[in-house]
Order: C-alpha cells, then sequence, then structure tokens
C-alpha cells in the first residue's frame, strides 16, 4: 500500500541582515483565513490561488516557483481585483488569458457573481470583460477552470433548471465567444453540492468537490473519466485526501506526481489552506510541454504574437495562445498520438511553423523550440510524397495561411521558392522543385488569390540551408519557401 505524503504548503523565509524583520508567519504560504488553489501555469511555475487574507475579503494572489523554492505571494493588480470579492482565477497553460469570478465588478453584472475574462498586455492584466449573458445567469456562476487548450470552460452556478444546489457546467469556446452552458447532467451532479471543478492537462479525467451522502464528511473530492465523450460514475478519493472536514480543488501538476487541493481540516494554519499530495494517485495521463521564444529574426528582439496550433490530421484549429509581448515566451500542451504545427504570426511579419509529431507514450516530457518572425519570408510546412509535386493534405492548414495572409496584405506580391536536397541529377531535382512550387502556386491562384502576384521558381539543390550529406541536412534542404517581393 503506498504512502501519501501530504503537507501544508508554506513558505519558508530565512531572514538575513537588513532583511531580519520579517516575520516568518507572515511570510508563510497559507495565512489564518481561506487559501485555495484555483490554477497552473507554465506546468506549475506558477500556482494562482485565491486568499482571504486581505481585508477578509476574496482576492487573486499569485507565487512564483523557483529552484529555490517559493516566492512571495502576490496580489494582482490592475482590474482583476476591483470587486468586492474576486477569485477562481484559471488561465491558459501560457499564462496570457484569465477567466476568474468576482462579485460587484464593476455595473455590469448580472448575477451574484459573475465571470469575467482578462488578456495580459505587456505585463499588465488588461481588457477585463464580463462573459456576459450567454454564460452568466441572475444567480451565482463561480470557480471556473479551463482546459489545457483554452477550448472548454468549466464551472460551478445555482442556476435555475440544475439538479440541485449548485451543479457543474461546460461552455465551449467558438468563433463568435463563448456557448451556453451545458449542464454535465446526472452522471456528475446531485441533488447535493458539486463544486470547483478541475480537468487534468490530457483532458481526461475531472476532479471536483461534493458534500453528497455517503462521503467521509462535509465536501470529498471526487474523480470521474472521460469516456466515450461523457463521463464514468465518480469515485470518492478516500483518505487520506478526504477528511470529515472540506476538501475542494484538487489540480494535478501535468507529467509529476504531485497534486495541490484546499482543506480546512485542522492541522492547517487556519480554515482552508492549501496542501500537497506526493504521490498522487489521480495524476494526469502523459502530455507533452512546447515552449520557446518567439523573436524578430534579425534584431533578436522578443515579440508578443499569437500562437495557433492545429491538428495536421483533422486540419482544425485546436487553440489560439499567444507569446508574452515582454519576453517573447510562449507555452504550448499537446497530446500524444498526434501531428501538429504550432504557428506564430505577428502583423508587420510573416507567419512562421513547426511541425511536432508527437507518438503515443505514456511518458510526458518537453520540448524547446524558438521561433523566429520575418518580415520578408518564411519556410512553408508543405509535404509531398516522395518523387511527388502534389502537396499532402497536411500542407493544407499552411497554404490556407498564405491565402490568409495576401488577403490581410493586398499590396504583397510573393514568389514560392522549390528546393531540394543534394540526392538525383540538376536536371531532376530542378524539375522536381519548380513543379512543387507551381502546385501551391494553383493551390492559392484557385481559392482566389491573382496569379500575377504569385510567381513560382525551382532552385533544386542549388540553395542549400545546411551544407551536408547528414539525414538530417537533407531533410532541412527539402523544403518549399516564401519570400516577400514587394
Amino acid at each position: 500500500m503506498k504512502t501519501y505524503i501530504i503537507l501544508p504548503l508554506l513558505l519558508i523565509a530565512f531572514a538575513m541582515n537588513c532583511f531580519a524583520q520579517i516575520n516568518i508567519k507572515e511570510a508563510e504560504f497559507n495565512s489564518r483565513e481561506d487559501d485555495f488553489p484555483t490554477s497552473l501555469v507554465e506546468n506549475g511555475k506558477y500556482l494562482f490561488f485565491t486568499s482571504e487574507r486581505s481585508d477578509f475579503r476574496q482576492k487573486i494572489f499569485v507565487i512564483n516557483k523557483t529552484s529555490a523554492g517559493w516566492d512571495f505571494p502576490e496580489m494582482l493588480d490592475d482590474d482583476i481585483n476591483d470587486g468586492i470579492q474576486n477569485g477562481g482565477a484559471t488561465l491558459t497553460p501560457d499564462g496570457q488569458y484569465m477567466i476568474f469570478a468576482a462579485y460587484e465588478h464593476g455595473e455590469d453584472g448580472y448575477g451574484r457573481t459573475d465571470l469575467y475574462s482578462a488578456r495580459k498586455i505587456n505585463g499588465e492584466w488588461e481588457l477585463v470583460r464580463n462573459l456576459g449573458a450567454n454564460v452568466n445567469s441572475d444567480t451565482w456562476d463561480s470557480q471556473p477552470y479551463l482546459s489545457s487548450d483554452g477550448s472548454k470552460l468549466y464551472f460551478a452556478s445555482d442556476r435555475d433548471g440544475g439538479y440541485g444546489g449548485t451543479d457543474i457546467y461546460l461552455s465551449e469556446r467558438t468563433a463568435s465567444g463563448w456557448s451556453n452552458p451545458k449542464n454535465l447532467g446526472r452522471t456528475i451532479n446531485t441533488e447535493y453540492d458539486e463544486m470547483s471543478p478541475i480537468m487534468s492537462a490530457d483532458g481526461r479525467i475531472m476532479t471536483f468537490a461534493s458534500n453528497r451522502t455517503n462521503g467521509l464528511g462535509g465536501f470529498d473530492i471526487y474523480i470521474s473519466n472521460i469516456k466515450n465523450e461523457g463521463f464514468t460514475v465518480p469515485q470518492n478519493a478516500g483518505s487520506p485526501i478526504n477528511t470529515n472536514y472540506d476538501e475542494y480543488y484538487y489540480i494535478s501538476v501535468p507529467n509529476a506526481d504531485l497534486a495541490y487541493f484546499a482543506s480546512n481540516k485542522p492541522s492547517g494554519t487556519g480554515n482552508l489552506d492549501i496542501y500537497t499530495v506526493i504521490p498522487n494517485p489521480y495524476k494526469s495521463g502523459a502530455v507533452v510541454l512546447v515552449s520557446g521564444v518567439v523573436s524578430d529574426a534579425a534584431t533578436g528582439v522578443p515579440l508578443g504574437s499569437e500562437i495557433i496550433v492545429t491538428d495536421l490530421k483533422t486540419r482544425k484549429k485546436v487553440a489560439v495562445f499567444r507569446s508574452d509581448d515582454i519576453s517573447g515566451k510562449y507555452y504550448v500542451v499537446l497530446q500524444p498520438g498526434r501531428s501538429y504545427s504550432i504557428t506564430a504570426q505577428k502583423p508587420g511579419y510573416v507567419f512562421y511553423s513547426e511541425r511536432f509529431d508527437i507518438a503515443d507514450t505514456d511518458k510526458g516530457y518537453e520540448i524547446e523550440k524558438n521561433i523566429q518572425l520575418s518580415p520578408t519570408g518564411t519556410r512553408l510546412l508543405v509535404f509531398f510524397d516522395f518523387d511527388k509535386s502534389e502537396p499532402k493534405d497536411e500542407s493544407i492548414p499552411e497554404m490556407d495561411r498564405i491565402i490568409q495572409y495576401l488577403s490581410d496584405y493586398p499590396e504583397v506580391n510573393i514568389q514560392i521558392e522549390g528546393h531540394t536536397d543534394d540526392q538525383g541529377t540538376d536536371d531532376y531535382n530542378n524539375k522536381l522543385s519548380i513543379e512543387r512550387a507551381k502546385a501551391v502556386r494553383e493551390y492559392l491562384v484557385a481559392a482566389g488569390i491573382d496569379g500575377a502576384r504569385i510567381s513560382a521558381v525551382g532552385y533544386g539543390k542549388t540553395k542549400p540551408l545546411i551544407p551536408d550529406k547528414t539525414e538530417e541536412a537533407r531533410k532541412m534542404n527539402r523544403r518549399v519557401e516564401l519570400k516577400i517581393l514587394r
């Protein structure tokens, strides 16, 4: 039988010299009031939590985990904490988009507590917006949680039409905004209260809190798996996670044997405290964490840009994130067994895409890939079978990006350039490279782009990116590029 280590999460400060006046108790992670975790950013580097330590009103805090341990908690400023009560912040994994709950946040509320969104712009939280009547009701809507791709929003509400008490609802992101929420149904919700929904990074496990009967007491943590687009019957997480007190917000760290949750059991500092669980018996399945810096190709200056994640098999956009405006850092969660492209695009630059083929695996890992943007051209993710000039289906998202780019910049003319590796005769490679460039041009023209704006040339093997005979070099040299002519 495994032994689970469950400890209050405390910040230990070592006071030295001029900092000797620091009161260790004031530096603790948990306070004497309610503290509960609500979201992880960059795979647990940042933990967002709600605390009542500020004038006994709920406010949103963030704490940074460094190589030396936890830093000091900081309360978010800007417009985030302007409501009388604010909490339940959930963020996309890159930390650039937030949804949170607030009571009397300005004059645009619909009920007792509403859900709001905000975006990080140049290091500040701005564009705070009520999610609107399509999501919020005239009652209590709170405790939001975003899926790792940012496409699904789970939250708790006591709106009319539920099964009793508070129920868990799901809203999905659409081109026009968040969809009308749907109750998760009787498998999850009961005549009692269901709260604090959390979805694992792989999108297959939901944890939540409920005070339904046959629990250990108060609110307990329950576990339900996603199966055939539905949910399995929830199972009580059991002891020692649950007690005869209240437990909420069970959050697993991706690719780690660690989880956080909140409990008001008397062993803590006071009221709800944040605890850790090691090992985590309900950890997420393996995911691949891709991060890097987007920068200007010529100057190296970091760039804030849109980050688009596309499933190359289905050719559908699965997520839209952003790189940080100041650091250029981007962060994406990918699922095993799929092929993706990650595209960075910013006004004034040509987009750039990288392909990621993620094998089925039960072990998660991290990939670091920096992206450079140029205003003069880009290497294209256009793929061909051996000795063929017809683009493969997974090339369509990239060619559609060219169409969008030319539509956004009607004054721009481009050149499509085909290149091969060093294998084969000059005549063969020249012919193949021009045929491939022409095939891309034909796709663009068929979509309505004026053919006079697009030229196609083939360079064969005369312009290698890497003048080497290794297979990796040859792979890089077999390519199609886009160059800006005007």
